[in-house]
């Protein structure tokens, strides 16, 4: 159906959806949906209008009105509304958006876990998913399809979990930095163990594969790598600054047999941890 708003140009969609009463009682249900494109000029402010509103802006830009506060909404960011309360938006340039009322017996509860931590007007760095889940509730009012309320109540519920579990790039950019230094002062802390990459990316509760790979990019090395190249300074300064012999070096730095101890070293050195100590204390 076409929307008779002022400013609204004709070739926007919108759509009513009326949940029966087991859907409204149980779960959460889009309202009223549409794909629009704002005129400039176009303003509505309301008083109430009872359920939630998510709406992503595809093109062009608003200013939302909500809570005593103003924002200047532009492309590619979500606004995430209490339409219950009293609020406002309008355009001066126009803006086309996908947008959706929902309500629902959660509705609430999950509105204000998703503001709490994104607030009413939020970007994400892959909007994708959300936008999916937004398409596949609207498509089927499109196409004139069935509507299966369950499947409109679990993409709601989808988009709502997405938000609440969302954590920004920057932020896991953080997080994942900060778990690869408390693996590496784990190494350090236990060098003289037998240090397994699997149970090091259990303890930093990923994968193995995943382990390594974010491991390599934060040190420039495999975690195997970093634990030899650990071992073999260990063993340098005991070689340099002791009088323990190799053998005892090598169980010192964490090495599990002499044999494996001067292999290593000499990869890495390019000389016998024999050679290296007298080379040194030597120099002619």
């Amino acid at each position: 159906m076409k929307s008779v708003e002022d400013n609204i140009d004709r070739k926007s969609d919108y759509f009513i959806n009326l949940p029966t009463d087991a859907i409204a009682e149980c779960f959460l249900y889009p309202f009223h949906l549409g794909h629009f494109f704002y005129l400039p000029g176009y303003r509505q402010y309301r008083k109430h209008f009872d359920s939630f509103l998510l709406m992503f802006v595809l093109e062009g830009s608003l200013v939302l009105e909500f809570n005593s506060r103003k924002w200047t909404v532009d492309k590619n960011k979500f606004v995430l509304i209490d339409c219950y309360q009293e609020h406002g938006y309008y355009t001066t340039t126009g803006w086309e958006a996908i947008w959706i009322h929902f309500d629902g017996i959660t509705a609430r509860k999950m509105y204000e876990m998703c503001v709490g931590k994104l607030g009413n007007v939020f970007s994400l760095d892959d909007p994708l998913p959300v936008m999916n889940y937004m398409a596949k509730i609207y498509q089927p009012f499109v196409r004139k399809e069935p509507i299966k309320e369950v499947l409109l109540s679990k993409y709601l519920n989808d988009i709502l979990t997405e938000l609440i579990i969302y954590s920004p790039l920057e932020l896991r950019e953080i997080r994942r930095a900060s778990t690869i230094e408390n693996t590496r002062l784990y190494i350090q802390e236990h060098i003289q163990e037998d240090l397994r990459v699997e149970d090091l990316a259990r303890n930093a509760l990923m994968s193995t594969y995943h382990f390594i790979r974010v491991f390599k990019k934060e040190t420039d090395m495999t975690p195997h790598e970093y634990i030899v190249s650990s071992r073999i300074r260990i063993a340098k300064i005991l070689l340099l600054e002791s009088n323990l012999s190799v053998n005892d070096i090598c169980y010192e730095s964490g090495f599990s047999s002499a044999s494996i101890f001067c292999a290593a070293f000499k990869k890495y050195v390019g000389i016998t941890p024999t050679a290296y100590r007298k080379k040194a204390r030597d120099p002619e």
